[in-house]
């Protein structure tokens, strides 16, 4: 071994793995994030079930008989089997408004990690019972919920931080008083630190390879690289719910043009963007306004709002943090003017007292 090796392992290798190190057992990471991919998910969950919820018997209850020929619910077996076969009405609307509560619950952050894996469950078992109305926002919503049944969803934003925040102030007494001793309570913790973190990787790595993946399969295509491709689904009807504006962004060839290359190349380098502040900024914009396109050119708005609720986790908690000073800040100022105001409306609505007269009146 030469000299150099140790020099090499002390400046350059034993740095990398101490931070490593510290990154994974230090503390929770994207404690921030988490909770805003748990809303989103929640909250466009509850937008799928309200935007198909006239539908709701053609498709998952007693008139959907007719997919009986190709209804294999997706291959999967019990647990995910809740919804298969058809209901009748009453029981249809009582298992959709079990789900609803539960996404419900879940947008506030209660007992998340129970919630869950139960959700994800109903989830997969609704989706599965219609073999023609899936596509890949389901696959996206099913991975990474998976990797988010280990994480602390509910760790910022929640009942779940309210209660524990109570508990940590002594303001909170559980129904169930369970005694733990020291090295069990700091093994768990240390376990559970471990999870949150290895799920948060998780679901960064998912969403970095679909981003690539998908760039990659799109530059094979001929399409793609004469700088065509997305003329040709904007002519589709299906997926034009704004014939005007879809005829108005295909009729330039050079807007066309940029929109293909942009959406490339942001897909295939969003891992490479993602190690500096600056280009990470820039590539979570890209993604951003990408997603929001396909939600409002093409009318695939659960597609965008899923995928987009995983690039919420590779921003920074202290972006978060500041936000949400900024908000609050924001609040406080609006409430302080309201007052202000109404104070002022109230001593301009009191009448003018009458002045008191002095001195002795004459005769």
């Amino acid at each position: 071994m030469s000299a150099r090796t140790p020099v090499l392992w002390n400046d350059h290798v034993a740095p990398k793995l101490r931070f490593g190190e510290d990154w994974l057992l230090g503390a929770k990471r994207a404690t921030y994030g988490l909770a805003v991919v748990r809303i989103l998910f929640g909250l466009t969950a509850l937008g799928f079930l309200a935007a198909n919820w006239l539908n709701r018997h053609y498709l998952w209850g007693d008139a959907a008989r007719w997919l009986e020929p190709i209804d294999d619910n997706g291959g999967f077996s019990w647990p995910f089997t809740f919804f298969r076969g058809g209901s009748s009405q009453l029981e249809l609307d009582l298992k959709l408004g079990l789900v609803a509560v539960l996404l419900v619950l879940l947008v506030l952050g209660w007992r998340t990690r129970i919630l869950a894996p139960i959700i994800l469950i109903l989830w997969v078992s609704l989706i599965e019972a219609q073999p023609i109305y899936g596509d890949q926002s389901d696959n996206i919503f099913r991975i990474l919920f998976f990797y988010m049944c280990f994480a602390d969803t509910s760790g910022r934003w929640s009942l779940d931080a309210r209660r524990r925040a109570k508990q940590a102030a002594g303001q909170w007494h559980s129904p169930i008083n369970v005694r733990v001793s020291p090295e069990l309570r700091a093994n768990s913790s240390m376990v559970a630190i471990v999870f949150h973190n290895l799920a948060v990787l998780a679901i960064g790595v998912q969403v970095c390879l679909i981003y690539l993946a998908s760039g990659l399969y799109k530059v094979q295509g001929e399409l793609w690289q004469d700088g065509t491709a997305v003329y040709y689904p904007m002519q589709v009807g299906q997926y034009a719910p704004w014939p005007a504006l879809n005829e108005f962004l295909g009729s330039s060839a050079l807007g066309v043009m940029v929109i293909t290359y942009f959406s490339v190349f942001i897909q295939i380098f969003f891992p490479l963007m993602l190690l500096r502040r600056t280009t990470r900024v820039i590539a979570l914009m890209g993604v951003a306004a990408m997603h929001l396109g396909i939600a409002v050119i093409m009318g695939l708005p659960f597609f965008s709002l899923f995928i987009l609720a995983g690039d919420m986790i590779f921003i920074r908690d202290s972006t978060y943090v500041s936000i949400q000073r900024w908000g609050r800040r924001r609040w406080q100022e609006r409430r302080a003017r309201r007052g202000a105001a109404r104070l002022a409306a109230q001593a301009e609505e009191q009448p003018a007292q009458a002045p008191v007269a002095t001195g002795v009146p004459t005769r």
